[in-house]
């Protein structure tokens, strides 16, 4: 017995040399190793120590498992109940609750902590935020007794981030009250909220005190600033701000591209990206992305086989926007070798690449294929978008009963249905004369669902009833806040006068939407094709010639039909030799 204590006194400096040496060295595995090994003989490590430890596992995802292990250590060697009183010790443990997961063990040990100091504070802003718990952020921050700058910054950046923007400036109003001395993150936050409002002055004030501040010449700031102002339209300030750059990185070069894709520019986007002296992903996939929101989809697909061509490894984002370019023009041919690419290069699509593919089947009429993808898709990546995508594929095909069974599929694994997916799920039922189910959904969202009907729910309500002929209850909905002033609500119950060749109601809705205000040629084509249906040309020639002195005319149609390995687009207002052949072969 007395050589097994001179053993275990011997050990026990030594296991502790053991543990400072691997943690100086940064062999954070090893040094957490000896843990159990100190357990074993009774032994604890000075709390600095396992602080010091803790705090460099927490420095990298990959190290999570060992902090976890750490944690693991504290609880077993009774030190639970201690450690609420090492505040530095306390304030990693939180960190590592919130990187887990876990509020409610974060909030358990905060409460128990004696002596929080700003970190602590911090720590929990900051872990509130990384969970979406916008609202628990902004209590705990109005209860601090101190806030320093991390504090101020942590709450704006994620008002600002969150949609709540306009409190975020308000925010940065009381900010610049306090005695503080702002920094680059803070006109960071700011800039964030200001690109999301509306408010050009707010901008302008905020590009005035980044000069008086001396932050123009910050990368971060001046790359935000010239996005805010594209987001106001602003795209001569925008180019300003960018020339003012001394020297400018990737993420300035971006932003301007950007910015000219968003002004719809894509001239001037195209010209800059060319000039960008090192090109990375983002800046392919943020010039792709501005072709297909202007319409331009057969330029998105080109610069995409010229960014592969040139060896840029695409990511998710790149291949989601060139799988909807695809889509946009309905060449499945296009979409199916993006597709192939995926499995190719060995590609983990996520759930949005995913939604896009079966979108771009459903669109390409290829529904079957669409509905494979999701099939074989991990039910962990089913998201409520994936779920939205199927149910919206199949309802567009008119299959309205299929589009209620993945619904209640959805629901049973516990998928909270959003705003989006009741809209998809009406239409559904309206393409398929699901009248009744339909307004069953209608009344479930807010007593089952706890959502809100919005304008785009009772749209889709007024045009499912209006469909199956129900126009006396399609009128009441339409006599209802928000309806009553939606022009969308009245063109979808016009668009069913006409196919139940209902005149008189037709001549009524017109006149209402008259008096909202045209938005567009629709609702005078769609009168104008009832009266023709009707055979009273002269309304026909008054409808149009009310259009002309509106300054408007009829929208017209464009397809794609694919031509020796060519997608031509073919306009109904142009005469082409195509659009002849085609009229040609249809005539046989």
């Amino acid at each position: 017995m007395p050589h097994r204590g001179i053993q275990h006194a011997k050990a026990s400096p030594c296991l502790l040399a053991d543990l400072n040496r691997h943690i100086s060295a940064g062999r954070l595995a090893d040094a957490v190793s000896v843990l159990p090994f100190l357990a074993r003989h009774g032994l604890r490590p000075p709390t600095r120590t396992l602080s010091l430890l803790l705090s460099h596992c927490l420095h990298s995802p990959a190290s999570l498992p060992l902090a976890s292990r750490v944690l693991n250590f504290l609880h077993f060697t009774a030190l639970k109940p201690v450690y609420p009183s090492h505040t530095f010790l306390s304030n990693q443990i939180l960190h590592l609750h919130f990187l887990l997961g876990r509020s409610d063990r974060a909030q358990d040990l905060f409460g128990k902590m004696p002596q929080p100091n700003v970190f602590s504070y911090n720590t929990m802003l900051a872990g509130y935020v990384r969970l979406g718990l916008i609202a628990h952020a902004v209590n705990l921050f109005n209860c601090m007794p101190h806030r320093d700058l991390v504090s101020w910054n942590t709450i704006i950046l994620a008002l600002a981030r969150t949609g709540a923007a306009a409190e975020a400036a308000a925010f940065y109003s009381r900010l610049r009250s306090s005695t503080l001395v702002v920094n680059a993150h803070t006109f960071s936050a700011l800039l964030t909220a200001c690109a999301s409002l509306a408010d050009k002055s707010l901008t302008l004030q905020a590009h005035g005190q980044v000069l008086v501040a001396g932050w123009s010449y910050n990368l971060v700031v001046s790359s935000l600033l010239l996005d805010a102002y594209a987001k106001h339209g602003i795209i001569k300030d925008s180019r300003k701000v960018f020339d003012q750059i001394p020297v400018r990185d990737v993420l300035a070069w971006t932003a301007m591209v950007s910015a000219y894709a968003k002004g719809g520019d894509m001239g001037s986007a195209r010209q800059l990206f060319d000039e960008v002296p090192e090109k990375n992903p983002v800046s392919w996939t943020v010039l792709i992305g501005g072709y297909l929101r202007n319409g331009l989809a057969f330029e998105a697909l080109n610069l995409f086989r010229i960014m592969v061509d040139d060896g840029v490894q695409p990511d998710q984002f790149t291949f989601s926007s060139c799988i909807c370019a695809a889509s946009a023009i309905a060449s499945v041919k296009h979409g199916k070798q993006i597709h192939a690419r995926l499995f190719r290069t060995h590609f983990k699509p996520n759930a949005i690449v995913l939604s896009s593919l079966i979108d771009m089947y459903s669109k390409c009429g290829d529904l079957e294929a669409g509905r494979r993808v999701f099939r074989h898709s991990s039910v962990i990546r089913r998201d409520v978008v994936m779920w939205n995508t199927i149910i919206s594929a199949v309802g567009s095909h008119g299959h309205g009963r299929e589009a209620i069974k993945l619904f209640e599929e959805m629901v049973s694994i516990e998928i909270k249905p959003d705003s989006n997916t009741f809209v998809v799920l009406l239409t559904a039922c309206s393409h398929s004369g699901l009248v009744l189910e339909g307004w069953q959904f209608f009344e479930s969202m807010a007593e089952k669902h706890g959502i809100v009907p919005e304008e785009n729910h009772l749209v889709c309500l007024v045009d499912l009833l209006g469909r199956a002929g129900r126009f006396e209850e399609a009128m009441e909905c339409l006599g209802k806040e928000p309806c009553k002033f939606s022009s969308r609500a009245w063109n979808a119950l016009l668009g069913a006068c006409k196919i139940h060749g209902n005149l008189l109601l037709g001549e009524q809705i017109a006149q209402r939407l008259l008096e909202l205000g045209p938005q567009s040629s629709g609702s005078y084509v769609l009168l104008s094709n009832i009266y023709a249906e009707d055979g009273k040309w002269m309304s026909v020639e008054n409808v149009r010639h009310s259009l002309q002195e509106k300054g408007m005319r009829k929208e017209y149609a464009t397809s794609w039909i694919e031509v020796d390995n060519v997608v031509p687009s073919v306009e109904t207002s142009t005469n082409s030799p195509l659009k002849e052949n085609l009229h040609d072969i249809l005539r046989y």
